[in-house]
């Protein structure tokens, strides 16, 4: 948070009264003013949190937008398994992250015709739509739940203390290679 010019001006003015002599109280004066100009002229630094309330929703994907249990932990696992390894190569851990927000945003997207599956009627024609459509989303689910175990193998290799940079490196190559959607 920026400190406010009112107070530097009150300290400013106290500096003035207290000081020995009017070069000291002019001297004093003008430090809590210049730490206020020298403060209003860094940048502001903007967090993680900002840019995501920023963007639009359709860009922003969260564990807490899953309505299924099921697929609320799955987003949560895959997340947590990234976290443990965002300090790794950062091109390729950027790479990763924009395949993660893919899966993520994949499986968000599935929810939707997962509801519809689960509440459709039986009926004739429909067999063909069914089956089309759910043979769409167990291929999805197979390729976010490769794309989850390579992640977490690299998870579990980058906090293993054994582990030498030559298996991470092969292990994060594997996983950036992996495309879940």
């Amino acid at each position: 948070m920026r400190p406010l010019p009112v107070p530097a001006a009150l300290v400013a003015w106290a500096s003035v009264v207290v000081g020995p002599t009017a070069w000291w109280s002019v001297g004093l004066a003008c430090v809590p003013v210049s730490v206020v100009a020298l403060v209003a002229l860094l940048p502001v630094r903007v967090t993680a949190w900002q840019v995501a309330s920023a963007a639009d929703a359709d860009d922003v994907v969260h564990a807490g937008q899953f309505t299924d249990v099921a697929q609320r932990r799955r987003a949560g696992r895959l997340c947590a398994d990234f976290d443990l390894v965002r300090d790794l190569e950062p091109r390729r851990v950027a790479h990763v992250e924009r395949l993660l927000w893919g899966a993520l945003a994949g499986l968000r997207g599935s929810l939707v015709v997962r509801e519809a599956l689960r509440v459709a009627e039986n009926r004739p024609g429909l067999a063909t739509a069914v089956a089309e459509t759910t043979r769409e989303l167990a291929d999805l689910d197979a390729r976010v739940d490769r794309f989850a175990a390579a992640l977490r193998v690299l998870a579990e290799e980058s906090t293993a203390p054994e582990c030498d940079d030559r298996t991470l490196d092969s292990a994060l190559r594997r996983v950036a290679a992996l495309d879940p959607i």
